[in-house]
């Protein structure tokens, strides 16, 4: 990585963590005086009034912290990705009925464990010119690899973590995005990932969510420092990325102390 891409990182860093702080602030600032505001709520909760007043006011604050950093970190990684792809989060195309069968019958194969699930089972399939429907689906991260010719449709979980119910619909949307964009030109190289933006589990351990492993191949996941890496095209851009959070982290650490001071803890 070149000391330059390195600024770049830094700069981005910085930058989507004042806009976090300055917003955060904001909104606990506004409800300091008012009776339904996050912290005074909790403040007022009989079980936790006579408990030190720092963790009346942690306790409140850490939920809407982590409520909202999931918002930081997807646009810290769509910022960066900007410099190493084009982006977009929308897929607008034409769809098959057939397709929508298929992807039903994938995904019972998976549920119903018949299979284990390989990139095959869609990649095998070619785009149709035959009773093609208007479609438009949202995505995360869709990233064009301009360099090499392939586009990435990215599922990303920011928190690390993904409801167990949702991991079948999560790769619903992302092969249905599949189709839309195979059927706009047949000959694209499109590749899926499910991501997550830390490994809960320490980024030297193995990754485990079994109700994900369900759905996803193991070559379709991103996680935590391989999403990164990804984002930033380099084989260290994880470690970019955190050495700039750290040196930055003061931002927040600031923040909190000052909303403290407003709510006179």
């Amino acid at each position: 990585m070149t000391d330059g891409e390195k600024r770049r990182i830094e700069t981005a860093v910085r930058s989507r963590l004042t806009d976090f702080a300055k917003n955060l602030k904001s909104k606990h600032t506004r409800q300091v005086k008012k009776a339904d505001g996050i912290i005074n709520l909790k403040k007022r909760n009989v079980f936790i009034s006579k408990l030190p007043g720092e963790f009346a006011y942690y306790s409140a604050l850490v939920r809407s912290f982590d409520s909202s950093f999931g918002g930081f970190l997807e646009k810290l990684a769509l910022e960066i990705a900007r410099e190493n792809y084009e982006v977009s989060q929308e897929v607008v195309g034409k769809i098959d009925k057939r397709q929508l069968d298929l992807i039903n019958d994938i995904l019972n194969n998976y549920k119903n464990h018949n299979v284990k699930p390989e990139i095959s089972h869609y990649e095998s399939y070619s785009a149709t010119s035959f009773s093609l429907n208007d479609a438009r689906h949202a995505s995360d991260h869709l990233l064009y690899d301009k360099e090499n010719g392939v586009y990435h449709i990215v599922e990303l979980k920011a928190g690390g973590d993904l409801d167990n119910k949702k991991a079948e619909a999560e790769k619903r949307a992302l092969l249905e995005q599949y189709f839309i964009l195979k059927n706009g030109d047949i000959s694209s190289n499109i590749k899926l990932h499910f991501a997550t933006a830390y490994n809960k589990f320490g980024e030297e351990n193995k990754w485990v969510h079994p109700k994900v492993e369900m759905f996803f191949a193991s070559d379709e996941l991103l996680i935590g420092r391989d999403f990164w890496n990804f984002v930033c095209k380099d084989k260290n851009g994880f470690n970019a990325v955190i050495k700039a959070y750290n040196d930055n982290i003061y931002i927040i650490t600031q923040t909190l102390d000052e909303i403290k001071k407003v709510y006179d803890i």
